[in-house]
């Protein structure tokens, strides 16, 4: 079954055509891929799947499915959001508690001692301290943020996540951290994701399969390893040589091809 499957989706603001046929498939518990630069279109396509507000004067046509039904005919708490800028999921005004209960309160009845349990189960989980549920949310660092972020979607039970640049603007140690935290969403909870980004090398290093994107086109497509040995578009060939990916090809390239022999 597809998690979500796009076909065909054209987007227009006015009469400037922002996305152009754009079709894509994320499979059931994995990671998916779109690598783009800025203005490709990337995270106007993540907002459409979404089903979030776009620009005035704008329309799509084209159709998105998400877990085999139509839009809008899902439960939304099932497909989840994390944006580059954790902030904007939190009031810096509440605890960690009283932001983790809020998911909760919106999408499930339960009782105060449920909902207790449900939020020190998850953070047991993540080796997290339930101490810290008492802090407020300007004690956290970004990279705290960016995984309490994944917790907090993961208490609606999501059958999907859409990540949108979620580690672009962590150092390089804590970046690794929720990369791991991402890996472990997949193999662990068999939760699809739709990972967005502009660097190449994430990319393929963590993706199943991923799609290029150059001005609202879908341009190249295939495995991670189909995408670095034999990339179709110049686009591609040029975001591959402006990095340098010899570091997955030494130390990570048991980890892209241990993708086709799990």
């Amino acid at each position: 079954m597809a998690a979500i499957s796009v076909k065909n989706l054209s987007y227009w603001i006015d009469k400037k055509l922002v996305l152009d046929s754009v079709s894509l498939q994320v499979s059931t518990a994995s990671i998916t891929g779109i690598i783009g630069g800025s203005g490709s279109g990337k995270t106007t396509l993540s907002r459409i799947i979404l089903g979030l507000p776009l620009a005035n004067r704008s329309h799509f046509t084209g159709k998105v499915s998400i877990l085999e039904k139509e839009q809008g005919q899902v439960e939304k708490r099932l497909l989840q959001p994390i944006f580059q800028d954790p902030s904007l999921y939190f009031n810096p005004a509440w605890t960690l508690e009283q932001a983790l209960l809020e998911p909760l309160d919106i999408n499930f009845s339960l009782t105060k001692s449920e909902k207790q349990q449900r939020i020190l189960q998850i953070l047991d989980e993540f080796s997290l301290d339930s101490k810290s549920l008492s802090q407020k949310i300007p004690a956290f660092s970004g990279g705290e943020l960016q995984r309490l972020c994944i917790i907090r979607s993961l208490l609606c039970q999501p059958k999907i996540l859409i990540m949108d640049e979620p580690v672009s603007a962590l150092d390089t140690v804590i970046q690794e951290e929720v990369v791991q935290t991402i890996l472990s969403l997949r193999k662990d909870k068999q939760i699809s994701i739709l990972f967005i980004s502009h660097d190449i090398e994430l990319v393929l290093r963590i993706c199943d399969s991923v799609y290029v994107m150059q001005e609202g086109k879908i341009v190249d497509s295939g495995s991670p390893e189909q995408i670095h040995k034999k990339a179709k578009h110049p686009y591609t060939q040029a975001l591959l040589d402006s990095r340098d990916l010899s570091d997955i090809r030494q130390q990570g390239t048991s980890v892209i091809s241990s993708r086709y022999t799990e």
